[in-house]
């Protein structure tokens, strides 16, 4: 049986068609006494792209700076993070990362939501700053020849070169650090579900209280209308 390439194998084949674009694909790079993990890092001579790749079904609703969306699929409604501002993060620990380099760097953070079937992304703007979502290799494209059309800085083909062996070098490597990272990433979406099961609210920390609606019954955010979080029983 031949084996169907992935999304983020197809994504990798397509970015590497375009000759001004240096690819770097699954990196773990330190964070404080943790690890984060970048799907893609799209190195051009104006910016530098940390794109995170996401695949989904059903319909993804939420907005741009709340930090949980929703996910409705199979019937079922389920919390999901927001990748934009996890990717924001990354952005924060890839900038440590590169702060030793000699000359400026621009970062620039990419969410690549792919869709299976029928999916829709219904996400509101606003987005967090220097921050984009596409849901396609066409619209990726288009973002990352705007950005850099707005960049003073250009790098010469030396210094890519230079930031492409640094973050390949600096980079944390084998199987070890691996297996602990995905041990954080479960340990991390159980704490979450954990909130919920003690009746916490996953995006500020209050309590949730049970609530009536024509549509149904909710818990909502006791903060309510400082704090929107929903979530149905």
């Amino acid at each position: 049986m031949i084996q169907q390439p992935t999304p983020e194998m197809q994504l990798t084949t397509m970015l590497a068609q375009y000759d001004d674009l240096k690819i770097m694909r699954d990196l773990l790079i330190p964070a404080d006494n943790r690890t984060m993990h970048i799907d893609f890092l799209i190195l051009t001579h104006h910016c530098i792209f940390i794109c995170e790749m996401k695949t989904f079904r059903g319909i993804m609703q939420g907005e741009g700076m709340k930090k949980y969306w929703k996910q409705f699929t199979d019937g079922n409604e389920i919390d999901y993070f927001s990748p934009l501002l996890q990717n924001l993060y990354h952005m924060k620990y890839l900038m440590k990362l590169l702060k030793p380099l000699p000359f400026e760097t621009y970062l620039h953070s990419i969410v690549y939501m792919y869709g299976y079937g029928n999916a829709r992304l219904q996400i509101s703007p606003p987005y967090p700053l220097q921050s984009s979502i596409v849901t396609s290799v066409a619209a990726l494209r288009r973002i990352i020849q705007e950005v850099n059309e707005k960049q003073h800085v250009t790098l010469t083909d030396g210094e890519l070169e230079y930031i492409f062996d640094f973050i390949g070098k600096n980079q944390i490597r084998g199987t070890d650090a691996r297996a602990a990272h995905e041990v954080e990433a479960v340990q991390y979406k159980n704490d979450a579900r954990k909130m919920l099961f003690q009746q916490i609210c996953p995006e500020c920390g209050a309590r949730l209280v049970p609530q009536g609606t024509p549509t149904g019954n909710y818990w909502v955010c006791s903060r309510w209308p400082e704090c929107t979080y929903t979530h149905k029983m």
